[in-house]
């Protein structure tokens, strides 16, 4: 029963340490997390890319770490399969252009779709360019469609950053 309980709390810290080498946080800088709340609006083209363009809020807005708005660019979509035939499952990088040229954000996301349009999904940041060289953060987010969901979906995002 020790040697269980020993092994929990081990396991726990390796996590731990590991999700802070993963997001590349020091543990100093958890004091430093702030909220964001970002809406985007997507446009579905063809040919691609998709375009929209997006606006954020929260304390990370507030305080300057990120920029209040700019526009989006999905750079890369994979389809990766759908579970059960009713979901499916898509990986997403985009590139969000802050409006003031203060730099670029890489955020990640991994989606997962209904076939009504739909979707929910985790999000992270993965650096970016200028002011956004060092940032990092995550979080989850949900999609709706269009009126006609070939033309696009708006995009809510909801999280933390570190910068």
């Amino acid at each position: 029963m020790g040697k269980l309980l020993v092994c929990r709390v081990l396991g726990a810290t390796a996590l731990f340490v590991g999700l802070g080498s993963a997001f590349n946080v020091a543990p100093a800088a958890a004091a430093n997390t702030q909220r964001v709340a970002i809406v985007s609006h997507m446009a579905f083209n063809d040919p691609p890319p998709n375009t929209g363009d997006f606006t954020t809020s929260g304390s990370a807005t507030a305080s300057g770490l990120i920029c209040k708005s700019g526009n989006v660019t999905d750079t890369r979509l994979i389809f990766v399969g759908d579970r059960s035939g009713f979901r499916y499952q898509v990986l997403v990088q985009k590139d969000f252009v802050c409006d003031d040229g203060s730099g670029t954000i890489f955020v990640k996301i991994q989606v997962h779709g209904n076939f009504d349009g739909t979707e929910s999904f985790t999000w992270i940041v993965q650096g970016g360019t200028g002011a956004y060289s060092n940032l990092r953060g995550s979080g989850q987010g949900s999609s709706i469609p269009n009126a006609d969901p070939s033309t696009g979906n708006t995009n809510s995002y909801s999280g933390f950053l570190v910068g």
